[in-house]
């Protein structure tokens, strides 16, 4: 008679702390990873007494000589893209520019004049650029190619706002319709498509797609307006909330790699992997008395960042990353007692 097949453990993570700590989470932000374990962040810096953007990888933290003070995303290939902002000014004016291979390159606003708070989004190995620009408080999006920008327009409104892009380029985030409501689109350049809401939703957004067109996001305004309210997910034409959740618990998902995994922040920062929604905090080998802030990117080696905090100490861009379930450890461990007798030569009797 076989066994009955035995359920997956639930995955455990390590927390690394990316960066020296500052009580001001504003610089603390966005803490982005792509495929290759590559970390871009920005963070006080005492030596010069400013904000600065570094990259860490495999423990190796370095500071870059680049006027962008606030890391927005990060390429395959290692492009920054980010704002340069005034942080001793009331108005906060943030102008976007990408940094790659040693130079920083402004992106021309897409409304003039160019004072204006102006966020990138996405960037991908081409260097192509998503992003937002606010007149007035109200967003348009826009993506930017080879010193060309392009407003994407909207639903049938006038506005809208950009979450995330592929690496194929392809954009999405929330734009208003023609009835005043906000709906997720996807661009890809040959027009927005309206990805549709739920049925008592009047706020969908989506923030970020990954490279099979998988779209996540959430319903901002749904029957639980405070705060966030529910994960979505778009997938194979249709719109489903994402996740297991308690009754009252505000879920947003914020990011999706390519094996499909999602995390995102609410009442408590998540994982959904295999259909199964965790608390990221119950999976922490050990947190040394930081807490979870929030998760802003995963990579597809299931590699997680964002922002950990602890009283008295302040606030770190921080990395969790996978560790081996204890029955895979077993199987290495056995694997190498196996190598050992194989090469242990044979004894006299």
């Amino acid at each position: 008679m076989c066994a009955a097949p035995a359920l997956a453990a639930a995955p455990l993570y390590k927390m690394t702390l990316l960066a020296s700590g500052t009580s001001d989470t504003r610089y603390l932000i966005n803490t982005r990873i792509n495929n290759d374990g590559l970390v871009a962040g920005a963070q006080f810096d005492p030596v010069s007494n400013a904000v600065r953007s570094y990259l860490w990888k495999d423990g190796v933290y370095t500071m870059l000589d680049t006027p962008i003070n606030h890391v927005s995303a990060i390429s395959a290939n290692g492009r920054i893209a980010g704002e340069v902002i005034d942080y001793s000014s009331e108005s906060y004016y943030a102008q976007p520019a990408v940094y790659a291979n040693g130079s920083t390159t402004a992106v021309p606003p897409p409304i003039l004049p160019a004072e204006q708070q102006n966020y990138l989004s996405g960037i991908n190995s081409a260097g192509k650029v998503a992003g937002t620009q606010y007149v007035n408080n109200e967003g348009y999006a826009y993506t930017s190619v080879n010193g060309v920008t392009t407003l994407l327009g909207a639903l049938g409104g006038v506005h809208s706002y950009v979450g995330g892009m592929n690496e194929a380029g392809v954009v999405v985030g929330a734009a208003e319709t023609a009835s005043g409501d906000w709906h997720m689109f996807r661009h890809d350049g040959g027009g927005m498509v309206d990805l549709g809401a739920l049925s008592d939703g009047r706020y969908i957004a989506a923030r970020d797609i990954n490279d099979d067109g998988v779209v996540v996001g959430g319903d901002l305004a749904g029957p639980d307006s405070n705060g966030y309210s529910r994960a979505l997910i778009y997938q194979d034409g249709e719109l489903l909330p994402l996740g297991t959740f308690a009754p009252g618990e505000n879920s947003f998902a914020v990011g999706i790699n390519n094996l499909g995994q999602v995390i995102g922040n609410g009442s408590y920062s998540f994982l959904v992997s295999d259909g199964v929604t965790y608390k990221l905090s119950d999976l922490l080998t050990a947190n040394n008395g930081f807490r979870i802030d929030a998760v802003h990117d995963i990579n597809d080696s299931g590699q997680i960042t964002g922002t950990a905090c602890a009283v008295g100490a302040g606030c770190f861009g921080m990395l969790l990353s996978p560790v081996p379930e204890p029955g895979t450890a077993l199987m290495l461990l056995a694997g190498l007692g196996l190598l050992f007798r194989l090469r242990r030569p044979a004894q006299d009797v």
